[in-house]
């Protein structure tokens, strides 16, 4: 039997896949422990009510909530809720630091346009804070436009659009 090349042995060891009720907590306890250590002042921005629900929040027939697993551990995050008929906000993208740089924020990335496209959506919003800086870089390189920056008390919410 050939080895397994080096993409293929991360493919097997991690994917993109729908939540399921069983992910629930530990994909909150993830999204809460990086908001908490990373963006403690930038919480207050954000309403985090979808947090403790969600299954419900993203449970629309054009909602959905993905998580990344590697070798069975949930490492990251990415949401998407229908804002309008034509639009689509995507929420609470989140890669666990120590897997960060791997492209797992790409994966997710990719895995919420490619279902924003699924459904026929024309644009994806993303809004995001200025201390945010690896998720701004990501929407750069993903063909997210800034359209909108807002001062608030102490920092910035920036608002990106991607055409479908």
């Amino acid at each position: 039997m050939k080895p397994l090349g080096r993409d293929m042995r991360r493919e097997a060891m991690m994917r993109v896949r729908a939540l399921m009720n069983d992910d629930t907590e530990k994909a909150r306890e993830l999204i809460l422990s990086i908001l908490t250590a990373e963006y403690p002042f930038d919480k207050s921005a954000y309403s985090d009510s979808d947090l403790y629900d969600l299954p419900g929040t993203y449970s629309g027939p054009r909602d959905s909530f993905f998580i990344l697993e590697e070798n069975g551990q949930i490492v990251g995050t990415v949401g998407i809720k229908e804002d309008s008929k034509d639009v689509a906000l995507l929420r609470r993208l989140f890669v666990d630091p120590a897997h960060r740089r791997k492209g797992y924020g790409k994966l997710l990335m990719d895995e919420a346009i490619k279902f924003c496209k699924e459904k026929a959506y024309s644009s994806l919003v993303f809004r995001t804070t200025g201390r945010m800086t690896q998720a701004i870089e990501l929407c750069n390189k993903r063909a997210f436009k800034k359209v909108e920056e807002i001062d608030l008390e102490g920092f910035q919410i920036f608002k990106f659009v991607r055409k479908i």
